[in-house]
């Protein structure tokens, strides 16, 4: 922690992941805030720990800086969606963009017209202007108590680790809380059009017809567990496989994040993951520079199945010792919604297919302590994404004997 603070004190912005790292791009890029929110779980009425029905929620505020050259598609933007089963897009000129330089009582804050996003909570005022890909009006505050970011160190720059330094990366991940409680709540109402025919709007033909808004709802994501991250560069990869929970039953606080994605460095596709478990307030990381390999790496259209196993680190961070992951996610009829992501430096458009209401069965297995497994739960209202040419992966997957690439990223 000592550390940490002294970096952060440089003002260096490699050591302050959460900061906007790109006041001096003015085009060719794009950083988004990923804020998940699910309300807080109820066990079944059988006792069986399988949760009632919640609330999930993604908030991604960003900006999109297109090529000077072909495109004039640059804004900020505001992309929603709530339980993975629609998703809306809310445009905002560059100039409603703001954000914090130096560091204040909320460490960082980012602002797109009059919402605003920071680790200490968000203030939304959303509603859909013209052309936006929205239907939905979304108001109110939530605070975050105690954020679990992925601690920085000069070698290891949180998620990425030393990969984080190289400076021709398409895009750079970062973590920044694995899991905080959720105070206050949100109100949300649709909006459709009134054409007078019973229908709502719904038939084919254009229509100038006044947007009517639905009855709001309030939605208390009071005791509800959060979780935030970010992404920034020029693009987002061609091929990828993210995972993120921090909904277990058995396990309230302990938080799951997977990244594996196929990296072009100097022309070439290599295999690059990043992964953690947060666990009674320890890090244990399961990542290439940590000496971590997979085990096994398959994925279908009804589940995605990972097993890995970590390297043996001695950083104050996180436990020493070996550990073993087996995760396992249900895919089946779950709702797929469009998040928005950067197309060829020209525009914003929605083509990643992401799930909000995945499960994964997480079990951890720490050899050092016998053949039992010390988290053996299902997490719930997971996020997940697969996308792009995933049998690369698999076939190339970091410590695989059959892997046809010798560097893993």
């Amino acid at each position: 922690a000592d550390e940490e603070r002294l970096l952060r004190s440089t003002g260096l912005l490699a050591f302050q992941p959460d900061k906007f790292q790109g006041a001096r791009r003015t085009e060719r890029y794009f950083e988004g805030w990923y804020y998940k929110f699910v309300t807080a779980l109820e066990a079944g009425d059988d006792n069986d720990n399988i949760p009632n029905g919640a609330t999930s929620m993604a908030v991604v505020p960003g900006i999109f800086q297109g090529s000077h050259k072909n495109s004039n598609e640059s804004h900020a933007f505001v992309f929603v969606t709530v339980n993975g089963t629609r998703q809306h897009y809310y445009r905002f000129p560059t100039s409603e963009f703001t954000y914090s330089s130096s560091d204040g009582a909320e460490g960082y804050y980012v602002q797109v017209g009059a919402n605003r996003f920071s680790h200490a909570g968000v203030t939304l005022n959303l509603q859909p202007g013209k052309g936006d890909d929205a239907d939905l009006v979304l108001r109110g505050e939530l605070s975050f108590e105690n954020p679990k970011p992925w601690p920085v160190s000069l070698l290891r720059l949180g998620a990425m680790g030393p990969v984080g330094w190289m400076p021709f990366l398409e895009c750079t991940h970062g973590v920044l809380s694995f899991d905080h409680l959720l105070h206050g709540s949100l109100t949300m109402n649709s909006m459709t059009r009134d054409d007078g025919d019973g229908r709502g709007g719904e038939n084919d033909v254009p229509t100038t017809s006044p947007l009517v808004a639905s009855p709001s709802s309030l939605v208390s994501f009071e005791s509800g567990r959060g979780y935030t991250e970010k992404d920034f560069g020029r693009s987002f990869p061609s091929t990828w496989i993210w995972l993120q929970s921090n909904s277990f039953c058995l396990n309230p606080g302990t938080s799951l994040f997977v990244s594996v994605a196929r990296v072009p460095v100097f022309g070439l596709g290599l295999p690059g993951f990043t992964a953690a478990v947060w666990h009674d307030g320890e890090l244990i990381p399961f990542a290439t520079w940590s000496g971590a390999r997979f085990e096994a790496l398959t994925a279908s259209d009804d589940e995605v199945h990972i097993s890995m196993r970590s390297g043996r680190s001695f950083s104050r961070f996180w436990r020493e010792g070996r550990y073993r992951l087996e995760l396992t996610v249900d895919r089946r009829n779950v709702p797929e919604v469009l998040l928005y992501a950067p197309v060829n430096f020209t525009k914003m458009a929605p083509f990643v297919k992401e799930a909000l209401q995945a499960s994964v069965h997480m079990r951890l297995f720490d050899e050092s302590r016998g053949k039992e497994a010390i988290i053996d739960d299902v997490g719930e209202y997971a996020g997940l994404e697969v996308h792009g040419d995933v049998s690369w992966l698999v076939d190339n997957v970091c410590g695989k004997e059959t892997a046809n690439r010798f560097v893993c990223l």
